[in-house]
């Protein structure tokens, strides 16, 4: 069964949401997803990045007016 979490990071600028999310992720399981708030605009090229080395996918990338939002699943 899938489980879905969620973690808000607006306000934050990298390199904290990055190590939030590792974090995060180190505490799911694998097809788990992981949807992600955050404002650091960085962010849209700090996790492709991240998420080739540490086991997840990101699945959607969307923005809105006041933040950017993600959704990954680990795989």
């Amino acid at each position: 069964m899938v489980s879905k979490y969620e973690i808000d990071l607006i306000g934050y600028k990298c390199p904290i949401p990055i190590l939030k999310i590792k974090k995060k992720i180190e505490s799911l399981s694998k097809g788990d997803h992981l949807f992600v708030k955050a404002s650091d605009p960085m962010l849209k090229i700090d996790l492709p990045l991240f998420c080739m080395e540490e086991n997840c996918k990101i699945i959607s990338i969307n923005d809105y007016e006041d933040f950017i939002s993600f959704k990954l699943e680990l795989i």
